[in-house]
């Protein structure tokens, strides 16, 4: 009979920063530390700043294309 694979339980220091496939589990653990509403924030905030960033970088390029008298 084979045995279930077993949970490996990590101390606070002893906690992989990434798993095998290379996912960041440390920005897992800090965004379920939040309640659903606070990451729902946290993301559309970060949707934001993101957008605001690719307007800028669209603004700049347009910018860039005018002919300069």
């Amino acid at each position: 009979m084979d045995t279930p694979p077993r949970l490996i339980l990590y101390s606070e220091e002893d906690r992989p920063a990434y798993s095998e496939d290379g996912v960041d589990l440390t920005l897992i653990r800090w965004m379920l530390t939040f309640t659903p509403t606070e990451r729902l924030n946290i993301l559309q905030q970060n949707m934001i700043s993101i957008n605001r960033l690719k307007n800028a970088g669209i603004r700049a390029a347009t910018h860039r294309n005018f002919p300069r008298s």
